[in-house]
């Protein structure tokens, strides 16, 4: 038998130590700080896409501190046929290379010309959600871009609930739906989510379509589907009823939907309308920054047009605008909104209450648009 010598194992073990060195830190700089906590009944679903941009930053920023060729030699020294390729691009281009590569890339599973899918041949976790505008939502405090208008000092009474109303309309002229229709209220029911239930944010809903019907004779469509059985697949489910809600619906104007924010503190998410505690309302905008979406800069403006009316209403109400990357189904009309009323640190009577203010500011701008 031929023995293996010891000169020989020291290159080997010392290349393997620096591609295992390599493995770790693309690995903890992508994933770091994004496993959730483990009370938390829900992952927050992140898209292919996020971890492939990570992942693509992460190599860059290896290539920049140790070089291209060392990172290179890590790569080809566990990754052969990568050396096979590089040997094979600085010679004579043959008319079987093509073929070749091909060949090589379907056996594989990657693309020799794309290190990082060797990353995601080994993670699956990157190649596990589709690429999709709306497999994921942000987290964390959002980032204001419209302020909201100051709010009153305490007990100053503001408008009165109820505004003038000239429309009526047996037809619905909006619609509501809850894309997270398990979000709910930690201070009516001991958890963030009723997961597979109608949660908190479906009875604001409601709410609002009630006083809407109720009080003003506007027909409205509530849809009491629930999309998120499979979390990170919530925005495609609702997809659907958004393309039901518009064909069915051929007057509809105005197309909201509801939820609660999950990174406020009580304080943040409190305030006071003519003396009654209420949720703060956030409008979110999503744009075309991941997918198409011509008529993201069409729902900014109506957004503008809710929040000036809600902070002449009823300031302090709101929480401004926040303009965001993902479409949220928004691509689909001029006026769709996603709407934040309260936090996961409210109870669902101050939602409630909010959901009605809602209501008001609704009818005011489809009168003003009328």
């Amino acid at each position: 038998m031929r023995q293996v010598k010891l000169k020989s194992i020291g290159p080997m073990v010392k290349n393997l130590g620096l591609f295992f060195v390599a493995v770790l830190a693309v690995f903890f700089s992508v994933f770091a700080g994004q496993f959730p906590d483990r009370n938390d009944p829900y992952v927050p679903a992140l898209s292919s896409k996020f971890y492939y941009d990570k992942g693509r930053t992460v190599l860059q920023n290896l290539s920049g501190r140790i070089g291209d060729q060392a990172l290179k030699t890590i790569l080809k020294t566990e990754l052969p046929v990568l050396a096979i390729a590089d040997e094979k691009s600085g010679s004579p281009p043959t008319s079987s290379l093509p073929v070749i590569k091909l060949c090589l890339n379907l056996l594989a599973g990657v693309q020799l010309e794309d290190p990082l899918t060797y990353l995601k041949a080994e993670i699956p976790m990157m190649d596990v959600t589709p690429v999709t505008a709306d497999s994921f939502d942000e987290t964390g405090f959002d980032d204001i871009t419209v302020k909201p208008a100051e709010e009153q000092p305490p007990g100053k009474a503001v408008t009165q609930p109820g505004v003038a109303n000239k429309i009526k309309s047996s037809e619905p002229l909006i619609a509501l739906y809850n894309t997270h229709t398990s979000e709910t209220f930690e201070l009516t029911d001991g958890l963030a989510h009723l997961k597979g239930k109608a949660g908190g944010v479906v009875a604001v809903a409601r709410e609002i379509q009630k006083v809407i019907q109720e009080q003003y004779g506007i027909a409205v469509a509530c849809s009491p589907v629930i999309h998120d059985m499979s979390f990170n697949k919530s925005y495609a489910e609702s997809q659907k009823t958004v393309n039901r809600l518009i064909k069915e619906n051929s007057k509809l104007e105005m197309l909201f939907d509801i939820h609660r924010d999950g990174s406020l503190t009580r304080e943040q998410s409190l305030t006071r309308i003519n003396g009654q505690p209420a949720a703060k309302i956030l409008i979110v905008v999503g744009t075309d920054a991941r997918a198409d979406n011509p008529r993201w800069r069409e729902n900014l403006e109506f957004a503008r047009k809710v929040a000036a009316k809600m902070d002449n209403m009823y300031p302090g109400l709101s929480r401004g605008i926040a303009i965001k990357q993902g479409r949220y189904n928004q691509q689909f009309s001029t006026k769709a909104l996603l709407v934040e009323i309260g936090s996961a640190k409210n109870t669902t009577d101050e939602a409630v209450a909010s959901g009605r203010l809602f209501a008001n500011v609704v009818v005011a701008v489809l009168n003003d648009n009328s």
